[in-house]
């Protein structure tokens, strides 16, 4: 019994060392193989770090090497800030601007036309002064905040320009925009041109947001052409009428309710605005008044010019807004160079009727 116990201890023991080195064994192939994995990921970390390095190191060079003639350098800087930055009319003006200004090695940017925060003109025009730039370019208004931001900028060596409405008060360089009293002669030559034994009542709708003086000139001129003519007729009633044109919805609103109400809907329907004018011309043909009302519009998009061929819109004002782009540059480049600039540079107006609304439309098809 006691031989067998000690066999029986011997081989007991056996099997234990035999279990630890088996276990030993094991533990130390698992080190092998975690240590493997660890070098294999050390040498791929080490080959993406190295060609990482390559590429960018490639990628700074041939920045580097680039021509550096592909980038336009301007002397000078401009802007151009305006009421209403979605319209036809401001976009024609503004690319003129730009093409003008490059002749002079001037850069030219329309404020606020790719901002999501929409500011109002005093802000622009704090914004421009603030940033230092060479000239402004400016549809203004006859408010005092407006002159004083002008002269500050104009104290400061920044010239200013005002293109289509102006800031009379201020200390501007130049004045760049239509004559009123020859628009206003304009609308009442057309009036009585189409005026028939119907015609009772002619309505004149005016900017809210305008100036007030400047569309005065227009109304009253409108008048005194009207009366001053031999009559066909009994007097015409002519009336005016505030509109707010600062969105489309405003003004689709206030013209929908002016056509729907007999007691002041007009014969003749006058737009001063080429917002005004679509909104009217859609109007009339929504509310079935089209030959019922005549409307004189004032500018020229390819919706207006349409409106015009299907004899929606019996006439409509073109100012020429290349013209005024050009020229506000001009004076600004003539003002900062010491020159003599006029202080107001008319632009041409062109009426558009049936007769030529052909030869319109062929330009814009063109692109001119």
């Amino acid at each position: 019994m006691y031989i067998d116990g000690g066999i029986k201890r011997r081989k007991l023991m056996k099997n234990v060392e035999r279990g630890k080195m088996m276990k030993k064994h094991k533990t130390s192939k698992n080190k092998g193989n975690l240590l493997l994995t660890i070098y294999f990921m050390i040498i791929v970390i080490l080959c993406l770090t190295t060609f990482s390095i390559f590429y960018f190191k490639e990628k700074i060079l041939s920045i580097g090497n680039s021509n550096i003639s592909d980038y336009e350098q301007y002397n000078k800087h401009y802007v151009l800030i305006t009421n209403n930055r979605d319209t036809a009319f401001w976009e024609v003006v503004y690319e003129s601007a730009k093409e003008e200004a490059k002749k002079d090695s001037a850069y030219i940017e329309y404020m606020g036309k790719d901002l999501s925060t929409d500011y109002n003109v005093k802000e622009y025009l704090r914004i421009a002064i603030d940033c230092n730039v060479d000239g402004i370019i400016i549809e203004a208004d006859e408010s005092d905040e407006v002159a004083k931001l002008i002269d500050e900028a104009e104290e400061k060596g920044i010239r200013v320009v005002t293109v289509l409405k102006d800031s009379l008060k201020s200390n501007r360089q130049s004045f760049i925009g239509i004559n009123n009293y020859t628009l206003g002669q304009l609308y009442g030559q057309q009036v009585l041109e189409i005026q028939d034994k119907n015609t009772k009542r002619i309505l004149v709708l005016m900017n809210s947001n305008d100036s007030v003086t400047n569309q005065n000139i227009i109304y009253s001129s409108l008048k005194e052409t009207i009366k001053n003519a031999p009559q066909k007729n009994k007097p015409l009633q002519i009336d005016n009428i505030m509109v707010n044109n600062e969105n489309v919805f405003s003004s689709e609103e206030a013209i929908r309710d002016i056509i729907m109400d007999e007691a002041i809907s007009p014969n003749i329907m006058i737009c001063l605005s080429g917002v005004d004018t679509q909104c009217a011309y859609q109007a009339v043909v929504d509310h079935n008044k089209v030959g019922i009302i005549n409307i004189l519009g004032y500018y020229s998009t390819p919706d207006i010019l349409t409106a015009v061929k299907k004899k929606i819109i019996h006439s409509t004002i073109l100012i020429d807004a290349s013209q005024m782009g050009s020229l506000a540059v001009q004076a600004l480049n003539d003002s900062i160079k010491g020159n003599r600039v006029s202080e107001y540079l008319p632009v041409d107006i062109e009426l558009i009727t049936l007769a030529n609304v052909d030869s319109y439309m062929e330009k814009i098809d063109e692109g001119k």
